[in-house]
């Protein structure tokens, strides 16, 4: 699935959690740990490191500790590339604020512009986190091929309940006939057909991954991208939320015109994992 994992962690109220998790994280994939610190090191600052990782329970040579100054997303992602990190995991809240989120904050600068995979994990609170429902995107892409199956090897070795893909869809032309008067029961008529289409092509793809040892849940969902994703996660009790970054970098202004994974960054509805 992934060859290196990298943890971004400071001295915050959830440094611990994260450590934890991300630990169970590299136990279960059997990766070494590359704890990433972005800040002025002294031997406080060391002292209380060493204990964070001691009651994590981290063992000496199973981990690596990197210090770093800086403008923390820029040193993370540089430390990333240094190291040849595939997966970083690193923490956020589940909405930031306003200003925050248009100026940047360091966990959604990671999810935009990060070389490699992300794992967010939404306030762990000193617990470890487990992904029982693991809800993906899909849109039938070579890298969104690629991220189905990682998260699937992931829903295998947590043993998760439930491994649902979920197909975002549009009918051409339906906003416009709506839009210019048109009948409403052709209108709808033109959806659950297209919907049948859709849900007839999740079948063939998932069925073409030969995904044998937890039987995925189809789901197709008629709306706006990004929006339907999100409000499904939420709503069917996701514990995480699995999408394909696509591979140019998303910018300013696809905060304000939202594109499509920006509603989902806005306000995450559960932990996401980015594949890239």
């Amino acid at each position: 699935m992934f060859n290196k994992i990298g943890l971004a962690v400071t001295f915050s109220p959830n440094g611990l959690s994260l450590l934890k998790n991300a630990h169970k994280l590299a136990e279960l994939l059997n990766l070494n740990l590359v704890i990433i610190h972005v800040g002025e090191k002294n031997s406080e600052k060391e002292k209380k490191m060493d204990e964070l990782i001691l009651e994590a329970g981290l063992e000496e040579g199973g981990y690596s500790l990197v210090w770093r100054q800086g403008e923390p997303a820029a040193a993370i992602i540089d430390i990333c590339i240094e190291e040849k990190i595939d997966l970083l995991v690193a923490g956020a809240l589940e909405k930031e604020p306003l200003l925050k989120y248009y100026t940047g904050s360091v966990a959604r600068t990671l999810m935009r512009e990060a070389p490699c995979s992300v794992l967010v994990l939404v306030n762990p609170e000193n617990k470890i986190l487990k992904f029982n429902k693991i809800c993906v995107d899909v849109d039938y892409t070579p890298l969104n091929e690629i991220a189905v199956k990682k998260a699937y090897n992931l829903a295998l070795l947590e043993n998760a309940e439930e491994f649902i893909l979920v197909r975002e869809f549009q009918v051409p032309g339906l906003a416009i006939t709506v839009s210019d008067g048109g009948d409403s029961e052709e209108t709808e008529s033109k959806r659950l057909i297209w919907q049948k289409e859709e849900e007839m092509k999740l079948k063939l793809f998932a069925e073409e991954l030969n995904l044998t040892g937890i039987k995925p849940k189809l789901v197709c969902r008629y709306g706006k991208e990004g929006w339907e994703l999100k409000q499904y996660a939420r709503q069917s009790g996701s514990d995480l939320l699995v999408v394909a970054l696509p591979p140019n970098k998303l910018k300013f202004f696809d905060r304000i015109f939202k594109h499509d994974l920006e509603f989902i960054f806005s306000q995450l509805p559960c932990s996401l994992l980015i594949i890239r």
